[in-house]
């Protein structure tokens, strides 16, 4: 049987001084960060990830099998509404982060500057 392709590729080698450098200067734009814009922010991007999952949804066809009727539509939107949430809040597709960034927030300055500078 032939090997399965699971080798990992070794990162390059990383500087400690530049990531001590990087991890602080993240770490103080996020001190200054104001949470009402980041939170503004992280909301608008759990909306769009709803509307994506909503819309993925859409293409599944349904079997007809097992009809849940307007309570199972109820729970998966409310469940893809939770999950938007939780993806927005740890990250997700970045799209908070740009938000931020185009906001004037903290992280456009240190987009520009960048973390070694």
């Amino acid at each position: 049987m032939p090997e399965p392709i699971s080798k990992a590729v070794p990162a390059p080698p990383v500087d400690p001084a530049s990531r001590r450098r990087a991890a602080s200067s993240r770490l103080s734009a996020e001190a200054t960060v104001d949470p009402k814009l980041k939170a503004a922010c992280e909301d608008m991007e759990a909306l769009f990830v709803h509307h994506m999952l909503s819309e993925m949804r859409k293409t599944v066809p349904k079997s007809g099998l097992i009809d849940g009727g307007r309570s199972e539509e109820i729970y998966t939107s409310l469940m893809d509404a939770e999950l938007a949430k939780k993806m927005a809040g740890s990250g997700g597709l970045g799209l908070s982060t740009i938000l931020l960034e185009q906001m004037g927030g903290p992280a456009a300055a240190l987009r520009k500057k960048g973390p070694d500078r």
